[in-house]
């Protein structure tokens, strides 16, 4: 029993000396040890425990911090809690220790983007999409289309879109809003093209019906816009797009103002999704909404998609210095100084 009792004791022993800061046994696998640590951290984090996310990811960085994956991971949780030097300072190690890591570069020009530095952006996505190894690229091109298209740049956005097509013929998401791009800038026939590509792939949607309604707008086809009308009241009677439809139709008139939609497509989705909603000679609406309230889980970036505004100008416009520093509830104006209020 003695025996046994001063065993016991002695395991307990070994067992305190192991968990002191530093002090590991020689079977101990450091880079091992980090990788689980690190997929926990991931995974607190994506479960919003970011106290334990935090502690998770610090401890993967003890035991290797010349992980390029590691120093990728704390640079994503600082990114989200809108600690944009230490996640800059982070990515730049990462990319140190891994330049040809096409994944880390995408999520570096992701986050410059979002910080509204769109060439610092573009020289990233670039990077990432120049290794042959990277299976990403159409989501890489897609996603350097919308930073393009957030800064204002639409002929950028429409090169890159097609540069995500070249990789992904079928991709619905950049089929959807590279026919935004296409309507916006009176591209009919390319309008039309890409949206066809689009239908083959994706279910009927008020969204896609508006897109053809406005083709055959464009195109002086009000045959053709009225059957698409039919269509679009028929399988969705409560959409806002068959009250604009039927609006349009009581008037008898070719004209048609462009809805700026305040959700998704219900095309495949990453990070994030963007409504072309530019005044152009189209006719598109001039009337724009004065402020924006920040819902939860929103940022900068989503915001300045949602209304075709530079991320620049909102953080001007707004006195921001941190894009990170919005919260939920917070009034976002997106009109200049002069034009608040009015």
């Amino acid at each position: 029993m003695r025996i046994g009792l001063i065993a016991a004791v002695i395991f307990l022993a070994g067992c305190v000396s192991n968990s002191q800061p530093g002090s590991y046994n020689s079977n101990f696998d450091r880079q091992e040890a980090a990788k689980t640590r690190m997929s926990l951290g991931l995974t607190y984090l994506k479960n919003n425990n970011y106290k334990q996310a935090k502690v998770n990811l610090d401890q993967a960085l003890e035991y290797d911090p010349r992980s390029a994956e590691v120093n990728y991971a704390i640079a994503y949780y600082y990114q989200l809690v809108g600690d944009v030097k230490r996640a800059d300072d982070l990515y730049q190690t990462a990319m140190s220790l891994a330049p040809y890591n096409g994944d880390i570069a995408n999520s570096y020009g992701a986050f410059k983007c979002q910080d509204g530095d769109y060439e610092d952006a573009k020289e990233y996505f670039l990077k990432a999409v120049s290794n042959q190894q990277y299976a990403n690229s159409a989501e890489t091109y897609e996603n350097l289309a919308l930073c393009a298209q957030s800064q204002g740049n639409v002929d950028d956005a429409i090169t890159y879109f097609q540069s995500a097509l070249k990789h992904q013929p079928l991709r619905a998401k950049s089929l959807y809003l590279l026919t935004e791009l296409y309507i916006a800038t009176e591209q009919w026939t390319s309008a039309k093209y890409t949206l066809d590509k689009y239908q083959r792939v994706a279910k009927p949607s008020p969204d896609s019906l508006w897109l053809s309604f406005e083709i055959h707008q464009g195109t002086n086809d009000w045959e053709g816009a009225k059957e698409v009308g039919y269509k679009l009241s028929t399988l969705f009677p409560d959409s806002p797009y068959t009250a604009d439809y039927k609006n349009i139709l009581a008037q008898h008139t070719p004209q048609v103002e462009r809805k700026v939609k305040g959700e998704d497509t219900n095309a495949d989705t990453v990070s994030n999704s963007a409504h072309a909603n530019t005044e152009t000679k189209t006719g598109l609406s001039s009337q724009q909404a004065q402020f924006h309230i920040v819902k939860a889980n929103e940022n900068l970036y989503r915001i300045s998609l949602k209304h075709n505004i530079k991320i620049t100008s909102l953080k001007e416009w707004n006195n921001i210095e941190n894009a990170g520093s919005i919260f939920a509830g917070m009034k976002l104006w997106l009109v200049p100084h002069n034009m608040q209020g009015e």
